[in-house]
């Protein structure tokens, strides 16, 4: 805000709306959906660098991610027990190993 301000600019607030959506899943989705259709269009503009760049940087990376919430998410889901803590004790041990 300094620099803008600085540089002669005006800093102009918005509102920020809250999310339709709740669920982490649907986010990552659209995520994932935005770079497929970025990918797309690079293809029909037959641009291979940002094609490359999409699939090396984020597509991959991506794919990663999600199946490793997934994962995550499924292990917790499997730990819950009535001891308080206990499951969130296991899923650090089981996913970090137990080094402490």
């Amino acid at each position: 805000l300094r620099y803008q301000n600085k540089r002669g600019g005006h800093v102009e607030l918005q509102d920020i709306q809250k999310p339709e959506e709740h669920e982490w899943g649907s986010s990552l989705d659209k995520v994932n959906q935005a770079l497929l259709e970025l990918h797309k269009l690079a293809m029909e503009k037959e641009d291979p660098q940002r094609c490359d760049f999409l699939e090396s940087e984020f597509l991959e990376e991506q794919a990663k991610a999600i199946e490793q919430l997934g994962d995550h998410i499924a292990n917790l889901k499997c730990l819950e027990v009535p001891q308080n803590g206990l499951g969130e004790y296991l899923f650090e041990w089981l996913t970090w190993g137990n080094s402490s």
